[in-house]
């Protein structure tokens, strides 16, 4: 199995056993990032044997499930508000460290990630009011955000990860 980490953070934001998508359905995209589907799942509460006594007959505790995201609750992510403003300030300090990143271990990458990157970031502020935002685990602002959003009438979002910040591990 592979994970995706944050190149900056060293958090795991996603795994290869999610389906990576082209973002958007859009061919331009396909380079700079990759999609993965959300889907709804239940998580059942955790029983620590608390108020179950055998003698109390059927006192014990009630089952309690959880629905939620499979990729929220499998990488720890945390949702964070963002004006428009705030992710503007947001990623354009982001892309200056992924392009000093690519500078040291992938030059050659530099002049397309900025222009396809710039892309992508104008799809995201095109439709801003559609999109989510959230951290890895750490709650590093400074390390990758994953941009998650509906498409069409499905009921758990899809999440776009930039490529460029991400390291690939092995397990």
């Amino acid at each position: 199995m592979k994970v995706y980490k944050c190149v900056f953070s060293g958090d795991e934001l996603c795994s290869d056993s999610y389906p990576h998508l082209v973002p958007f359905d859009d061919d331009a995209f396909k380079d700079v990032a990759f999609e993965v589907k959300g889907t709804r799942v239940t998580k059942a509460a955790e029983d620590f044997g608390i108020a179950d006594n055998s003698e109390e007959g059927e006192g014990g505790v009630e089952d309690a499930a959880e629905t939620v995201i499979d990729i929220i609750n499998a990488f720890h992510l945390s949702e964070t508000s963002l004006t428009k403003k705030d992710f503007t300030t947001y990623i354009k300090g982001y892309l200056k460290r992924v392009v000093d990143y690519l500078q040291e271990h992938n030059p050659s990458r530099v002049e397309a990630f900025k222009t396809e990157s710039a892309a992508l970031v104008k799809k995201i502020l095109g439709s801003f009011d559609d999109f989510q935002f959230f951290m890895s685990e750490s709650n590093d602002f400074e390390a990758s955000l994953v941009y998650a959003y509906y498409k069409d009438e499905e009921t758990a979002p899809r999440f776009i990860y930039l490529k460029d910040g991400l390291k690939e591990e092995k397990y």
